[in-house]
C-alpha cells in the first residue's frame, strides 16, 4: 500500500509541476511578473501536496482493507484444510501400530491411504504456496537439488507409474524450494503422462544442468512454440489442465533458470534446466 501511495504522489507531483511550468511560461510570454507568480506558487505547493496525499490515502485505504480481509480469509481457510489432514495422519499412525503383523491385506490398504494422505498434504502445501506468493514475495532458501529430486522421484515411484532412472550429482541451490518441487513434479508428470507406462524416464543432474528425458509421443516444432501457453495441450486425449509447463516457465524466469526443450514427434522429449544463476555461492 505504501509503495502505491509513493508512486501515486510521484505521478501527482510530476503532473502538478508540469502544469505550473507550462502555465508559468504562458504567463511570462504575456508580461506577467515572475517573482510574484513564483511566490504565490511556493505558498500553494504545500497545500496541494497535502490535499493530494489525503486524496490518495482515502483512495487506497479501501484497497488495503480488502487485501487485509483476503489475507485473513486465506489464513483461516488454509488452517481449516490442514486440520483434517493432520487428523488423518495421526489416526493412520495409530491404526498401523494396532494391526496384526501378518495382515498384509490391511497393511496394503493403509499404505494406499497413507500415500493418498501424503499426496493431499503436498497439494495443500502447493495451494498455500501459490496463494501466498500472490500476496507477498517468496523467500529463497538453500537446499540440495539432488536430495529434492530423490524425494520427488521416490514419491512418483510409489504411484506405480513409469520406471525412473536417475543420475544425480549434489548441487546446492538458493531459490524458492517449493516452486522447484512444483517444477520437478510438473516435468516428471508430463514425461509420464505422454509416455507408455513401460517406457522409462531418465533424470540427470550434472554440471549445473537438470535434464528430464522421456520416450513418449514427442512434439513437432509448432507444438514446441506453443507449449508454454497457459491451458495449451499438445494432445487433448490426455487428461490435464494445460497449465503445468506455463508454471515451469514462470518459475524459471523468476529465478534466472535457463530452459530448453528438444523433441521429435514419436521419439520423445528432453527438457533441460540450466541452473548456474541459482547455484549457491559461499
Amino acid at each position: 500500500m505504501k509503495r502505491h501511495l509513493k508512486w501515486g504522489l510521484f505521478v501527482f507531483g510530476v503532473i502538478f509541476f508540469s502544469f505550473f511550468g507550462i502555465h508559468y511560461i504562458f504567463l511570462l510570454q504575456q508580461g506577467f511578473s515572475p517573482s510574484s507568480y513564483l511566490t504565490g506558487t511556493l505558498f500553494l505547493i504545500p497545500a496541494v501536496l497535502v490535499v493530494g496525499y489525503i486524496f490518495l490515502s482515502q483512495l487506497l485505504e479501501h484497497q488495503e482493507r480488502q487485501e487485509e480481509r483476503l489475507e485473513h480469509l486465506v489464513r483461516e481457510v488454509l488452517h481449516e484444510i490442514n486440520l483434517p489432514i493432520s487428523t488423518i495422519e495421526a489416526n493412520l499412525s495409530m491404526v498401523r501400530k494396532a494391526i496384526p503383523p501378518n495382515d498384509t491385506r490391511l497393511a496394503r490398504r493403509l499404505e494406499r491411504i497413507g500415500s493418498a494422505s501424503r499426496r493431499l498434504k503436498k497439494l495443500y502445501r502447493e495451494l498455500a504456496y501459490n496463494i501466498r506468493r500472490e500476496i507477498m514475495p517468496v523467500e529463497k532458501e538453500r537446499f540440495d537439488l539432488a536430495e529434492l529430486l530423490r524425494e520427488r522421484i521416490a514419491s512418483f515411484r510409489e504411484m506405480g507409474r513409469n520406471p525412473i532412472a536417475a543420475e544425480l550429482e549434489p548441487l546446492e541451490m538458493e531459490a524458492d524450494r517449493i516452486g522447484m518441487e512444483q517444477t520437478v513434479d510438473n516435468l516428471l508428470e508430463n514425461a509420464m503422462k505422454y509416455s507408455e507406462r513401460e517406457q522409462p524416464v531418465l533424470v540427470t543432474l550434472n554440471n549445473g544442468e537438470l535434464r528430464i528425458c522421456d520416450h513418449g509421443i514427442g512434439m513437432d516444432e509448432n507444438e514446441i512454440l506453443r507449449i508454454f501457453e497457459r491451458y495449451y495441450q499438445s494432445d487433448r486425449r490426455v487428461r490435464g489442465e494445460g497449465i503445468g509447463l506455463s508454471l515451469v516457465k514462470r518459475y524459471c524466469d523468476e529465478n534466472g533458470i535457463g530452459l530448453k526443450i528438444r523433441s521429435r514427434k514419436g521419439e520423445g522429449t528432453e527438457i533441460s534446466l540450466y541452473l548456474e544463476k541459482a547455484v549457491s555461492v559461499g
